[in-house]
């Protein structure tokens, strides 16, 4: 029983150690190139308007989420969505060049992509102005046929007040 144990305990440890169990690869340098590629794309198209270009970028499965809790589900809700509010609300609006952009490879073929970037003001369909912010972004890509390609989109506003009480800064 205790040669067992132990031959048991070793064929694990080779296999943690031979695996990667526990660690993610880095994200090869190509991929991480074709991925800020797609989050340019994606900054260019929505400063020009064009949503078609935006969510060409994107999966046919694709979810997204937007900064007010608004979930669309596949990519032409996703491109009606934005579509609509860029004709109306943010016809106007700009993103600005990224702060950050955080790359992380999660699992083979998997990276989620974090950006924190400033965007312009806008007027709210009740009238409301709403100044310019910083938000986070929070993409999924998964590589299909060699390209990758956004399977979620999560889009959240910076609170900067209550940035100045989170406890892990």
């Amino acid at each position: 029983m205790l040669r067992f144990l132990a031959a048991t305990t070793l064929a694990v440890t080779m296999m943690i150690s031979t695996t990667g169990v526990g660690q993610v690869a880095s994200l090869p340098e190509q991929d991480a190139v074709q991925i800020r590629a797609a989050l340019k794309g994606m900054d260019d198209a929505w400063n020009r308007h064009n949503m078609q270009a935006f969510v060409s970028y994107m999966a046919d499965d694709v979810e997204w989420v937007n900064v007010v809790g608004m979930q669309w589900k596949g990519k032409e809700q996703v491109y009606k969505a934005h579509e609509a509010f860029h004709q109306t609300i943010f016809k106007n609006r700009q993103l600005h060049e990224p702060e950050s952009t955080e790359l992380r490879l999660v699992a083979p073929g998997c990276v989620v992509a974090t950006i924190v970037q400033k965007a312009d003001g806008f007027t709210t369909p009740s009238g409301h102005v709403e100044p310019p912010a910083r938000n986070v972004l929070t993409e999924v890509f998964i590589k299909r046929n060699g390209t990758w390609l956004v399977v979620q989109g999560h889009n959240t506003t910076v609170v900067e007040e209550a940035q100045r009480s989170n406890p892990v800064k």
